[in-house]
């Protein structure tokens, strides 16, 4: 009998965000072989179970390691899409109280976090939200929020008296108006110093910090810190992150553009690829990855022409060289 060879097909997958399209090209196996093993939980334990012969095992360090690397990568994919296709106007932290509810215990901060979110849904419809639960070295846990669709008087903000100020590093960046006042003129201000620190009145469970989101890329950079930082609680809640429903995300197009290779060859030596106009315009260097995937930027407005048949004059290629050191402002947005 003779062996059926694995063939590769050469695919593209396009993320179209709202001023430019992030385009991955790779190699992707024409038949893909049904999975042996499945998950299954066995008394709160993750173990898996061997569909053909039943048997149940422990996963392999190894195995458990190579899941929680792509589950990441998988929740930064999501995130960068989220933050890249939504504006936000403010910033929240929410504390509990440890004198209303037991602020140690996961599953009671997490359903008083919901009866609040859920609250705000139900009277708010456009009520937008992308939350990072925390957990302190104190075990107590509170949650980091953007939030948009919503107004200062609908969220029943008050101004608390204080302000951000970088230099209160002591205080996590915040001190009172009459401190930052006095100090402001020997210091090199930040975009964020002097915004109001608000209250938020109808918080019943504990503690808010509110200010408005001056800036969308020091708000993404700032979200991402925690993201690098640990992911979220996941050993606590369900998930890394939580978010609204209502939220816009990128559409996403996966095509199949040349098919039946007998090997994944290197992307970047293939005439399919270098002809490719979309390659050929590209706004930001094409990014090859050491799984042998190619990145691209393009704007929008040029993509759509290209694909209207309207196809640009070629532009010089030699100051756009596949140096996989080169990071694309959009990241990890491979596959």
């Amino acid at each position: 009998m003779i062996k059926e060879l694995n063939t590769y097909n050469l695919c593209s997958t396009e993320r179209r965000y709202r001023e430019k399209t992030v385009i991955s090209y790779y190699f992707q196996k024409n038949i893909k072989k049904e999975k042996q093993f499945m998950p299954i939980d066995i008394d709160g334990e993750r173990m898996k179970l061997n569909k053909l012969t039943g048997e149940i095992t422990n996963y392999k360090m190894k195995e458990v390691l190579e899941s929680k690397n792509c589950s990441v990568r998988r929740t930064k994919i999501l995130i960068n899409m989220l933050l890249a296709m939504n504006d936000f106007d403010w910033f929240w932290t929410l504390t509990f109280d440890g004198s209303r509810i037991d602020r140690s215990n996961s599953e009671v901060v997490f359903d008083c976090y919901k009866k609040y979110i859920n609250s705000l849904k139900h009277k708010y419809p456009n009520f937008k939200y992308v939350c990072f639960p925390e957990r302190h070295d104190d075990g107590c846990f509170h949650f980091h929020l953007l939030t948009g669709g919503i107004t200062a008087k609908e969220m029943g903000l008050v101004n608390s008296g204080k302000v951000c100020c970088s230099w209160a590093t002591k205080k996590n960046g915040v001190a009172s108006k009459e401190y930052f006042d006095k100090t402001k003129d020997t210091h090199t201000l930040k975009e964020t110093d002097g915004e109001t620190i608000y209250n938020v009145t109808n918080f019943i469970y504990g503690y808010t910090t509110v200010s408005r989101i001056v800036s969308r890329e020091r708000c993404a950079s700032y979200v991402k810190k925690y993201v690098e930082k640990d992911l979220g609680c996941t050993d606590y809640f369900k998930k890394r992150f939580y978010y609204s429903g209502n939220l816009n995300v990128p559409e996403i197009v996966k095509k199949v553009i040349g098919a039946d290779f007998l090997i994944p060859k290197k992307i970047n030596e293939l005439d399919l690829i270098n002809e490719n106009a979309f390659v050929k315009n590209a706004i930001s260097n094409p990014y090859l990855s050491d799984y042998n995937v190619l990145q691209i930027e393009i704007e929008n407005q040029m993509k759509d022409l290209i694909e209207n048949g309207f196809i640009p004059l070629e532009i010089e290629t030699e100051d756009l060289p596949f140096d996989k050191n080169i990071q694309l402002k959009i990241e990890d947005e491979i596959f």
